[in-house]
């Protein structure tokens, strides 16, 4: 019975334990629920504005998501005008590149090695007769392939390939470089290329800036006063720019007889500048 009696006893104490245990994890969830209201809360919301409770807090704890209106002033939206202008500058070459070689072809390998290299030995000291320098040249390729019969499945010979890159800064050297390259032993002439130096090519690249504006320009004078707006300022401005390269390939160095300057025309060389521009607009 004495044990019964405690029992009954201790049932109050242990219902108004569980009853504390109730009431601290519901102020819990309440005040996680709080903290959560004040996070998403953002001053300035109005009718319109949609109020969304925190990721984490889930409806099942008696939140209820809502919506309210909000206005919103159309007339900020900015209105804009993309138009392109290009700028193109002409000017003369100032500088050109050959590509000239040496092609040898014989049963040894050796021996067309040899004869290769006595015949590249003779083309760079007549170039440097010419006043080119050990920093104008440059060897841009260098091979030896066996040359195969298919017929009666052997190599019969070898050919080896020497290709060397002249800068030239006085184009009045252009012709008498190859003549006196073809003269020396250089069979080969891959290429002739004219360009324009770093310095005319900032000098022209300015020009060509100035006259891409003025043609942007001169297209939006157009169209706003044919739409009845006006220019209010610029939004963004993208650039790009173009250097051609004119080239000259397959140079036949067997019309070179050596008896007459080799005729190079380089012509004319433009640099190109085309700018995007996004102008504001607003009513005139």
């Amino acid at each position: 019975m004495g044990i019964i009696a405690r029992r009954l006893h201790l049932l109050p104490v242990i219902n108004m334990e569980k009853t504390r245990q109730a009431v601290s994890v519901l102020a819990v969830c309440a005040s996680i629920l709080l903290a959560g209201m004040v996070i998403a809360y953002k001053p300035g919301m109005v009718a319109g504005s949609e109020f969304r409770f925190p990721t984490g807090v889930p409806p099942a704890l008696g939140a209820t998501g809502f919506t309210t209106g909000a206005t919103t002033d159309a007339g900020t939206a900015l209105k804009t005008l993309s138009i392109s202008g290009t700028g193109v500058v002409y000017v003369k070459a100032d500088k050109a590149t050959v590509y000239l070689g040496v092609y040898t072809e014989d049963r040894l390998a050796s021996r067309a090695i040899e004869d290769n290299a006595a015949a590249m030995t003779a083309v760079i000291d007549a170039l440097k007769q010419l006043g080119f320098t050990d920093e104008d040249m440059q060897t841009t390729s260098y091979g030896v392939t066996p040359n195969y019969n298919w017929d009666i499945r052997e190599v019969v010979g070898y050919q080896v390939t020497n290709i060397l890159q002249v800068k030239i800064t006085d184009l009045t050297k252009v012709g008498p470089a190859i003549d006196a390259a073809a003269s020396a032993g250089a069979n080969r002439v891959d290429s002739i290329s004219f360009g324009i130096s770093d310095q005319t090519a900032a000098a022209m690249k300015l020009q060509a800036y100035t006259a891409a504006i003025s043609d942007a320009k001169a297209k939006s004078d157009v169209i706003t006063s044919g739409l009845g707006i006006k220019i209010a300022g610029v939004q963004s401005v993208t650039e790009s720019s173009y250097y051609p390269m004119m080239e000259y390939r397959s140079y036949d160095v067997a019309s070179s007889s050596g008896k007459a300057t080799t005729p190079v025309l380089q012509g004319n060389l433009s640099v190109s500048v085309t700018l995007s521009i996004v102008y504001l607009i607003e009513p005139a």
